[in-house]
């Protein structure tokens, strides 16, 4: 019951931190000093939300967070998330949701952030399927 209550005022709360966040001047933004506690933070979000909302409490079962975690990770990756222009760095796959200027603003996208989660989600949950209807294929065969 106490998970129901705090749903809404950390859904909220995270809303305002992003756009506490969001559209600023940052000096050094490849600094460890300013990495270390967004990625820190941005994993407790994802702990928080698998508590709140998950219905199963195993992180590595817990499919939300899989899809929150390799979102964050695939944004990164130089090859497929990171589109460099005119010294301006943006951020995401399959769309962009985190932009860095050289003029040291920084912006996130909200909704290209969450069209990035939904699309690894359902990949995932697709794959999971598949997965578990050769899994269960291949125990039906073997007890015959």
């Amino acid at each position: 019951m106490i998970k129901r209550k705090l749903q809404v005022p950390y859904i909220i709360s995270v809303l305002l931190l992003l756009i506490i966040l969001s559209n600023r001047m940052y000096k050094n933004i490849n600094a460890l000093s300013f990495l270390i506690p967004v990625i820190i933070g941005s994993l407790l979000i994802g702990v928080f939300a698998v508590y709140l909302f998950g219905k199963d409490m195993k992180l590595y079962k817990n499919l939300y967070f899989i899809s929150y975690v390799i979102t964050i990770v695939l944004a990164f990756i130089p090859v497929l998330g990171v589109y460099i222009e005119n010294n301006n760095y943006f951020y995401g796959f399959p769309a962009q949701w985190f932009s860095y200027y050289s003029s040291g603003y920084v912006s996130l996208e909200l909704l290209g952030f969450l069209f990035d989660y939904f699309v690894i989600y359902l990949v995932l949950r697709f794959v999971f399927n598949i997965f578990s209807r050769f899994s269960k294929g291949s125990h039906t065969e073997i007890s015959h």
